[in-house]
């Protein structure tokens, strides 16, 4: 599959650096953010919530950028879930806040609560899982994924071919995952009415796309509001079609506030041909 270009119609961070590896959930301490989580969600663990939709069998699964707060990833979850995930029967979605450091050395969100729900739940009946990560949520998505494809927290190996993982604008994918997944793209951002108009990690998304099988997703998203060369504000159109700062990222209004400025769902419109 070549590299895709999907051009998107304007309306009206911190580096992604580092690894992830571990198991350990950390200290069970309250996160303030817990108590904001808006009806419909239930904390599993460290930085994890989980709200069933009805909506049907399919599973999604966000994680939010570095030092993204529990309820406003929750809030980006809900704002995909009523563009397009509802749409594709995902009944079962997954909120994940952003590592307290932009390399996940913390070690501090709740993977094996996640998976241990997941797998005991409703992963035998899902038709796919599909997980998203912003920047470096890259790296607690790889923590989750070693945590199930190594059988560990998926003995019976219920999550197999089913996992879609689209990598936005993130730090990369361990290479022992990739026969484990059914699909996975690594998405990038650019404003072409800009001279320099890329998101902040396109030049390694475009180049582990080109490595991996041609697996590059391209969003093109044209009069963005971002100034030219502003890379984390370009780095924030993977979330929303129009960032609030047209200088840098905005972490609390880019995750939370639509209105004017659709959610960015072209990454999933683009992955549907992998969701049964």
């Amino acid at each position: 599959m070549a590299t895709r270009a999907l051009v998107i119609a304007s309306v009206l961070l911190a580096c992604a650096c580092g690894s992830g590896g571990g198991s350990d959930d950390g200290a069970e301490t309250l996160d303030p953010s817990e108590s904001a989580l808006t009806a419909g969600w239930s904390v599993l663990g460290n930085g994890v919530a989980y709200k069933s939709t009805g909506a049907g069998d399919a599973v999604f699964i966000g994680y939010a950028g570095y030092s993204v707060t529990l309820d406003r990833s929750a809030a980006w979850v809900d704002a995909l879930l009523e563009a397009r995930l509802r749409a594709l029967h995902v009944g079962h979605v997954y909120a994940v806040r952003g590592p307290s450091d932009p390399g996940y050395d913390n070690k501090d969100i709740g993977n094996t609560k996640l998976a241990a729900h997941l797998v005991g739940g409703p992963g035998p009946d899902a038709p796919f899982v599909l997980v998203a990560a912003h920047s470096s949520g890259s790296y607690v998505a790889n923590e989750l994924f070693g945590q199930v494809f190594d059988g560990t927290r998926d003995p019976e190996h219920v999550l197999a071919t089913k996992v879609v993982y689209a990598d936005l604008d993130g730090g990369g994918l361990d290479g022992h995952f990739f026969s484990s997944l059914r699909h996975v793209a690594f998405v990038w951002a650019e404003d072409t009415k800009l001279s320099q108009g890329r998101s902040a990690n396109g030049g390694l998304m475009e180049s582990l796309g080109e490595e991996h099988q041609h697996a590059g997703i391209r969003l093109v998203v044209d009069h963005s509001g971002c100034s030219s060369g502003a890379k984390w504000c370009l780095h924030d159109l993977l979330i929303t079609t129009r960032p609030h700062d047209p200088a840098r990222f905005d972490l609390v209004r880019d995750y939370t506030d639509f209105v004017g400025r659709p959610v960015q769902d072209g990454w999933i419109r683009a992955l549907e041909s992998w969701l049964p």
